[in-house]
């Protein structure tokens, strides 16, 4: 058999980590992304063993995007997993060059654009990972008059926003793509790694630390444990559905608008200028 191959998106800490290094483990190929070269370079390291490949792409640009999955085609023949795992958190609004609000940009439309880059090189069979969070439970549609929360941006509500985003798009990808790709959303848990402690006001650091005291917290590796059973489970997966502790459960019933999900494909393709070719 063939090494299998995984593109894991924000694999230098927290989650996206813990699932580099539980594949690798178990022999697989492990292109491992992170905003620069050196912290790539620095995970690798970390983990020690294992086929590991650093790779570097700051994923609120559409070009490093674009770059990224051009480096993955050229470089690595066969692809088994992409997962999407890569995740910001803003306290303050901030856009990219593109205009797009940084969390959205990230969370969501790189999502997108990689797996539409990279659809042509998954091997038959290949399963497409998206890290939700029901956290997209506190929106009951997406803002599709300002996608950018342009005049009522608060961090909470825009990564919502961003992982309802992630959950209609895998429902959507599901109804359009008559292919055999697997794609599931994944709900990793409230998990102790650093999303919402860097770059944030004192004031936000202060909630997201005592909320994950409040509600408990998994670790990074438990909250990577259903992103590893998805990546790795031999009988293949149910698509389309949203996963939680290695069992699917039912999303918000917002997610499951046919309407809104098809509207958010388009914008997606207007906002990155990409047809996505199933």
């Amino acid at each position: 058999m063939p090494q299998k191959t995984v593109l894991i998106t924000g694999a230098t800490s927290g989650i996206g980590l813990e699932t580099a290094r539980a594949l690798a483990r178990q022999g697989w190929r492990v292109l491992l992304h992170g905003r620069t070269l050196e912290r790539a370079e620095a995970a690798v390291a970390e983990i020690g063993t294992g086929t590991l490949v650093p790779l570097a792409a700051e994923l609120s640009e559409q070009s490093a995007v674009r770059a990224l999955a051009a480096t993955v085609r050229r470089d690595h023949p066969r692809l088994d997993v992409l997962i999407n795992n890569a995740g910001v958190w803003n306290s303050t609004r901030e856009l990219t060059a593109e205009g797009i609000e940084r969390t959205f940009a990230v969370n969501h439309l790189a999502y997108f654009l990689l797996t539409g880059l990279l659809q042509s090189h998954l091997q038959a069979g290949a399963r497409v990972l998206c890290v939700a969070s029901d956290s997209h439970e506190q929106m009951r549609g997406m803002h599709f008059d300002d996608l950018s929360l342009q005049g009522r941006y608060h961090g909470l509500r825009s990564y919502a926003q961003s992982k309802l985003a992630n959950v209609l798009f895998c429902y959507e990808y599901e109804r359009r793509c008559t292919n055999d790709t697997v794609i599931c959303a994944i709900q990793p848990g409230l998990v102790q790694t650093d999303i919402g402690l860097k770059g944030n006001t004192w004031l936000h650091r202060l909630a997201w630390r005592v909320r994950r005291r409040m509600s408990g917290h998994k670790t990074a590796a438990q909250g990577a444990a259903t992103s590893i059973f998805l990546a790795t489970v031999a009988d293949t997966p149910p698509s389309g559905l949203y996963w939680d502790d290695c069992r699917p459960k039912q999303s918000h019933s917002s997610s499951y608008s046919e309407s809104e999900a098809a509207r958010l494909w388009e914008e997606s393709e207007r906002l990155t200028g990409f047809t996505f070719t199933c």
